[in-house]
């Protein structure tokens, strides 16, 4: 059985590193500015965030659309470090996906191009959520080793370039209570003030299965690991008020607080960046 897991596991691994040998397509020709401190950032729909009218912004370096005042663009802002964007709606650790969308084609891109360099001070990754919600069907142990594999190696592959840079893995909010009395409920609907808390067991157990995925690739690497679940708990999230909470829901009213449903609201993306900024200074 175990001979048969890794099999599996291995050939995971061989897709997502496959698809790294090709160098993403339809990214945008950057200029690096040379002794210029910057931060790199990967990561999925969550810090991307482009809202419906979002293009490609000066800072990607996938050619995917992101939001004028995503996570990313939000940290570089407050810590004075030019931003090198590679975060991108969709992206996957370990399950396959095009090139642009693999977290390790986007690392081995970022280094290709000297995006990541001797001036790189921070490295976020913040990625995960995809494969859980992807990959729900095959074991656990398959999925907790595919990630960790995929996981562990883009942030070595940082590492070995430019060992002083701070590398932080970014938790996700809480998307179901913590509680099963109450049955792990969530609030996909939040609109005009009726929020019905829905249980969701199952659900909860993909959002902590990838919450421990994520800790355990920071401890085996010696990457930090941003809990956000205190900060952004499930009633600062989707269950939170109009203009408070930090995720919005998937039916959503107050649509001017957010880009994407069930994703980071503006103050979402705000307070996600406040606490990236407070770990780098080191006062959080």
């Amino acid at each position: 059985m175990k001979k048969t897991m890794s099999r599996r596991v291995a050939a995971i691994t061989a897709a997502a590193a496959t698809a790294a040998t090709t160098i993403l397509t339809g990214g945008i020709a950057q200029a690096w500015t040379p002794f210029t401190p910057n931060y790199v950032a990967f990561g999925d729909s969550f810090p991307a965030n482009p809202g419906p009218e979002d293009n490609t912004l000066e800072g990607s370096w996938t050619g995917c659309p992101q939001g004028n005042t995503n996570v990313s663009r939000q940290v570089g802002h407050k810590l004075n470090l030019q931003i090198h964007d590679f975060t991108c709606n969709g992206t996957t650790a370990y399950v396959p996906t095009d090139p642009v969308k693999n977290l390790n084609a986007q690392v081995d891109d970022a280094l290709a191009r000297n995006a990541i360099n001797h001036e790189t001070k921070l490295v976020t990754f913040f990625v995960g959520a995809n494969d859980s919600m992807q990959a729900f069907w095959a074991p656990g142990a398959l999925q907790d080793e595919g990630f960790n594999a995929a996981m562990t190696g883009a942030i070595r592959k940082v590492q070995q370039r430019i060992p002083s840079a701070r590398i932080m893995v970014v938790g996700y909010p809480e998307f179901t209570s913590r509680s099963a009395l109450d049955g792990h409920y969530a609030c996909p609907i939040n609109a005009y003030g009726f929020a019905p808390q829905i249980p969701a067991a199952p659900l909860h157990q993909i959002e902590m299965a990838t919450q421990a995925r994520q800790q355990r690739a920071a401890n085996e690497t010696g990457a930090g690991f941003v809990n956000m679940k205190d900060i952004a708990n499930i009633n600062m999230a989707m269950c939170g008020r109009d203009g408070e909470r930090m995720v919005s829901a998937i039916l959503d009213s107050d649509v001017a607080s957010y880009n994407m449903t069930n994703h980071l609201t503006h103050r979402g993306s705000t307070v996600f960046s406040d606490v990236i900024a407070n770990v780098y200074w080191g006062s959080f």
